[in-house]
Formats: structure tokens, sequence, C-alpha cells
């Protein structure tokens, strides 16, 4: 087995406040969850896009975790709900306007439900369950590259804060994967018999 570390290389903050979406992309953290502005209650969403430019065409993918880092802790019943953006990860988000990319981030197939995790700071690691593995091997085909979104389940608490590419600790997409290629025994097989035809 092999295993890829991707880091993001693209991600954003989508922003609902009184009625206004605003993408954010240009931060050192990203948000998710609820906020108060005023007398008005917001809602943060966040995205990130991973090539799969490194990813060996026809891999065998076996396990497929999300890694990222929080820095603000979101409110005691905070539930991060983990999709692929859009529908199965393959849509871009670069070019989305923001009411595109906040319906994005809670469209697409689930992969984590409920987490809890981002309840405290510190490095977050999230087997992804689900499709994720059909996804990213579909969207290596397809696109090349693959979107992740979170949410707040209901959008209802805290927001929590973790680092962006900005910042300098980008999330990172980690792929367990079995290359295709010659197996081991066909491999040494073949190797023992160029050594014969070598020694004559």
């Amino acid at each position: 087995m092999a295993v890829l570390t991707i880091d993001a290389d693209y991600d954003f903050t989508v922003e609902l406040l009184t009625g206004t979406y605003t993408k954010y992309t240009a931060g050192t953290t990203l948000a998710v969850g609820s906020f108060t502005s005023g007398k008005s209650t917001g809602v943060d969403r966040l995205g990130f896009d991973f090539s799969l430019a490194n990813l060996p065409s026809g891999a065998t993918i076996t396990q497929v975790r999300l890694k990222v880092t929080c820095m603000i802790a979101g409110g005691a019943s905070h539930l991060t709900d983990i999709h692929a953006y859009g529908t199965n990860g393959q849509e871009d988000p670069e070019p989305d306007d923001a009411q595109t990319c906040y319906t994005r981030c809670a469209s697409g197939n689930l992969y984590y439900d409920d987490a809890t995790d981002l309840r405290t700071t510190g490095t977050k690691w999230f087997i992804l369950s689900g499709s994720i593995i059909t996804d990213v091997g579909a969207a290596k085909t397809a696109v090349n590259r693959f979107a992740l979104a979170m949410h707040e389940e209901g959008d209802n608490d805290t927001i929590a804060s973790i680092t962006a590419i900005e910042y300098g600790t980008p999330s990172q997409l980690e792929i367990t994967y079995e290359a295709v290629g010659i197996s081991i025994p066909v491999a040494m097989h073949h190797y023992m018999q160029m050594t014969k035809i070598r020694r004559g």
C-alpha cells in the first residue's frame, strides 16, 4: 500500500448574513458554524479543493482521510458534516459565486456525519466513508481534482475556525491506495528468469 498526502490548493469560507452571500478566499483561517453580528445571525460554511495529479491512474483506493487544524473551537453542541462539494466533488469551487458555494457546501454526498471534533482545538483527522472511495476515483478520471466542504449540522452552533492555506498549515487529503503494476511474485519471477539468461 502507498499513502499520498495532498495539501489543499484552494480553500474558502462562504458567509450568509442578512440575506447576503460573501465568499472569502484570502484569510488565514476558515470558519464553519453560526455567528452573531449586531442583531443579526449569520452562517459560515467552508470548502477545499485538492489536486489529484499525483494519484496514479487506475490506483485501487482503500482509505481517504481529511486532516484539519482547529485554531478556535466551536460551541459545546457543534456538529460538523463533511460533504463532497457540489454533488460528488467534481464541481470546481474556485469560479463559483458566493451563493453557489454556500449551497454546494451542504448538498453533496455525505462522508462524515455529526463530528464533534471541532469542539476542541488541535489537529483533527477524519476517516471519510460513504461513497468517498468511488467519488475520488471518478474525480481522478474525470477532472483530476477533488473538492470537499464542511457545514455545521443545522447551521446553528457557534463557529469553529481552522487554518487556511495562507496560514501556512493547509488542510490535507490523505489517500491510501494500491498502485496498478506488476505484482511482487511476477516481478520476482521475471528477475529470476533474467538472471538465468545472463548466467547462460
